[in-house]
């Protein structure tokens, strides 16, 4: 049924006509779930929903060696500030640590308990299970893109009907709750900060009920915030808003002619249920009075500053930031100020009575329509809310949430007041302007067609897209080349190397790159007891969740190459020499053996780090498991390093696949110097490359021809090879998941062959040619397999 305006006219665009507008809130809410956002946190949440399934939520944790330990303790009470030390000793131990326990303070746990059961559990469950071996296995984990889709499917309902129930025409509505979800779309990924996402529009929904409904509405906070503080840290925007909700009502409930106001009942029924609310979000989350503290020591303690600098915890306007795209933010901003100086102008167009008389007598202006009352409590938060995205960028999507209803709000009444005043000024009564039935409808008609041709064309140019980036065959992995996987860049991920570490049965301590520890804790087989794993990380990206500053800071010095690399650094060398890297490698060497770690593990992207070269320096450190997206060494001093090294070559280590097994012994073979182990590598380098063309083999073997001359035709011969079967079978590999790895590996070997038959101009021509096409065709590879 049409809904009708003041005048007892239909608004423009509502009743049927709305049909077009929930296809494009539905389609625009698909399309902003469909920016791919890389998954660090997606793989923690994993390992720990496991662990809280299995094991319940405590907070001793169970995947690192330097983590917070669980307490605390009675010298740790002794540490804390006065105020908390003099309550804490009027209690015996155990209640303290029932009430404000300390060690591993996991505020996500029930998204990671949700992850978990849909992936593993869930009666649609898509997740690897480990019992065999990965290439044999079907797994996807696109439950948590369906996740993903429902969750922002509910947030732009929510948005839109914060609007209507603000008095915003259906239509502006809607068009601003999709407006909302594209200013935040860089910034939905699948993680826990979703669900904040959508209760931030949750809590402005039930304010605005509060407001223009009953004020009893409010109450609905208890069990959104309940349920928020288990979900995510987030939750703590409800009471940061809460106080100027509750503060400018109450002082906007003594000039009511102006403001909108709950009034002083309402104001009461706030302040009970948000002391209700607090209540409840200590009694019910399982770390109490620490899921409070914590979160206020990661803000503004004095450690904050370093867990903030993080780039998505930079300023909205920091341009070249690689977390998110704050464009469609600063476009909102300026349009946010553009529309408040027109609403605040029209605001001051409001008639007045016309004589002393009729000022004395306060007389009514005649007509219908009501001049708007300003919600000075809502503008607040919204703008509010805008400056804490300003400051920083993780903040941008609630930012939108909250921002575009007041816009659309503004707008709507900016057009109300004018036309109201343009009738008041033909016809004497402040009415909205009545436009003609004729036009109405042709208007109405022509822009009904305008918005559905766009809708189409949307939906049809962001389908062919959704096709081409995630339907198409996958250029970037052979394998792992689901939804999911390429949405989150999830392919990257450590999947055979978790499987190596599983089938050789690894444990002790591991140095890991810290945005793959989750995944490295996932993919081991926890103690069926204890839930801990048996190869312990040194971090991961929990941050401040699980590791204090001491642990984290000491992470990065070791990364940067420690005492070598920093008096390199002060000699003024712009670039690290060999014997630096030497320097590096002895006192990496001397600090793991300090710290424990036997193994270490490093993905592709620092495969030219300090770290890694340093390594490769150290004979006591040897590569153990090498594929194309990762590089383990061992210390080969050690027990387990030792057997593992020694058993690459007798069988007693086992690859998960023949790739990985060819390219780590082809590796460790040609940097001997015995000539036939020599050959033994190349050849072992060539079969896979035959096995899974790539890059690192490619450059492998150039590395091989350059160290070893003799090895240069057979090197040359092989490429050549390579390069024409490429080149012949071109359309057939292009149709495959995989193409982009073959692609570069045949622009490399086409380099290659153009440098060797420098003699021979013809030849090197045509390599140099295809070698530009293919340049060309990998450039706009990465643009159509990117979103």
């Amino acid at each position: 049924m049409a809904e009708i305006t003041e005048a007892g006219r239909r608004r423009p665009l509502s009743g049927w006509p709305m049909i077009i507008f929930w296809a494009a809130m539905i389609l625009c809410a698909l399309h902003a779930c469909l920016r791919m956002v890389g998954a660090g946190d997606t793989w923690v949440a994993m390992a720990c929903g496991r662990h809280f399934i299995n094991h319940g939520v405590d907070t001793v944790e169970p995947f690192s060696a330097n983590s917070h330990k669980a307490g605390p303790t009675e010298k740790e009470i002794d540490a804390w500030p006065e105020p908390w030390r003099t309550v804490a000793q009027k209690f015996d131990i155990e209640t303290v640590r029932y009430w404000h326990p300390t060690g591993w303070v996991n505020q996500n746990w029930l998204t990671h308990v949700v992850f978990y059961w849909l992936t593993h559990l869930s009666p649609f469950a898509d997740a690897e299970t480990f019992d065999k071996p990965i290439e044999e296995q079907h797994f996807t984990y696109n439950t948590l893109v369906y996740w993903k889709y429902a969750l922002y499917i509910i947030t732009v309902i929510v948005v839109y009907y914060t609007g209507r129930v603000l008095g915003v025409n259906p239509a502006l509505s809607a068009v601003f709750a999709c407006f909302a979800l594209f200013v935040g779309r860089t910034f939905f990924d699948i993680r826990p900060a979703g669900f904040s996402n959508l209760f931030v529009a949750v809590l402005l929904f039930i304010f605005i009920l509060t407001t223009y409904k009953n004020i009893l509405y409010i109450w609905l906070i208890v069990p959104v915030i309940v349920l928020w503080c288990n979900l995510h840290g987030g939750y703590v925007y409800a009471f940061v808003v809460l106080i100027p909700f509750i503060g400018l009502h109450f002082l906007c409930s003594f000039s009511k002619k102006w403001f909108v106001s709950i009034g002083i009942k309402g104001v009461c029924h706030t302040i009970a249920a948000s002391a209700t609310a607090f209540v409840a979000m200590i009694i019910f989350n399982p770390f109490h009075l620490t899921n409070l503290t914590h979160t206020f020591i990661v803000s503004v303690s004095e450690d904050a500053k370093l867990w903030k600098s993080v780039n998505e915890w930079h300023p909205a306007f920091e341009w070249k930031n690689p977390v998110g795209v704050e464009q469609p933010f600063l476009i909102m901003y300026i349009l946010a100020w553009l529309v408040l100086a027109v609403w605040v102008v029209t605001l001051f167009l409001r008639p007045k009575p016309v004589g002393k008389q009729a000022r004395r007598n306060k007389s009514e202006i005649k007509g219908d329509y009501e001049w708007p009352r300003i919600d000075i409590a809502l503008i607040f938060i919204a703008a509010l809310t805008v400056y804490m995205a300003i400051g920083s960028r993780r903040f941008i999507p609630i930012a939108a949430i909250a921002a575009c209803p007041i816009m659309a709000l503004f707008i709507n009444q900016s057009y109300c007041m004018v036309s109201a005043v343009i009738n008041y000024k033909k016809n004497g009564k402040l009415s909205l302007t009545v436009v003609p039935e004729i036009l109405r409808k042709t208007v109405i008609r022509y822009a009904f067609v305008t918005i559905t041709i766009i809708v189409i064309f949307l939906g049809l140019w962001w389908g062919y897209w959704y096709k081409t980036i995630y339907l198409n065959p996958w250029p970037d992995s052979p394998d792992l080349s689901s939804v999911f996987m390429r949405m989150s860049a999830s392919y990257a991920k450590p999947f055979t190397t978790c499987e190596f570490i599983r089938d050789n049965k690894l444990s002790g301590k591991v140095f890991n790159y810290w945005t793959e520890g989750g995944f490295i804790a996932y993919g081991q087989i926890p103690d069926p007891n204890t839930g801990k794993t048996p190869l312990q990380l040194f971090m991961d990206g929990r941050a401040q969740a699980a590791y204090n500053t001491k642990a984290y800071k000491r992470w990065m010095y070791i990364m940067s190459g420690g005492a070598p690399a920093s008096s390199a650094m002060r000699a003024g060398r712009k670039a690290m020499t060999n014997s630096d890297y030497t320097a590096i490698g002895k006192w990496l060497d001397a600090t793991f053996k300090k710290e424990d770690v036997w193994v270490v593990l490093m993905p592709i992207a620092q495969f030219n780090s300090r770290l890694v070269k340093g390594l490769e320096k150290h004979p006591d450190w040897r590569p153990v498991f090498m594929n194309n997206g990762q590089k383990m060494f061992a210390d080969i001093t050690s027990g387990q390093g030792k057997a593992l090294y020694g058993g690459m070559f007798t069988g007693g280590t086992k690859f998960p696949d023949e790739y990985s097994r060819l390219l780590t012994t082809s590796y460790t073979l040609l940097r001997t110097k015995d000539e036939q182990k020599l050959r033994q590598g190349l050849a072992r380098l060539i079969k896979a490359m035959e096995i899974n063309p790539s890059q690192m083999i490619v450059i492998e073997l150039f590395g091989a021809a350059r160290r070893h001359r003799e090895f240069g035709p057979t090197v040359a011969a092989f490429l050549k090879k390579y390069f024409e079967d490429f080149e012949t079978n071109k359309d057939k590999y292009a149709a495959k998941d995989g193409y982009r790895n073959r692609l570069i590996a045949a622009m490399l070997a086409g380099n290659y062959l153009d440098s060797v038959n420098s003699k021979d101009s013809e030849a090197a021509d045509r390599y140099k040619n295809k070698v530009k096409k293919y340049s060309e065709e990998q450039k706009n590879l990465q643009k159509t397999s990117r979103w």
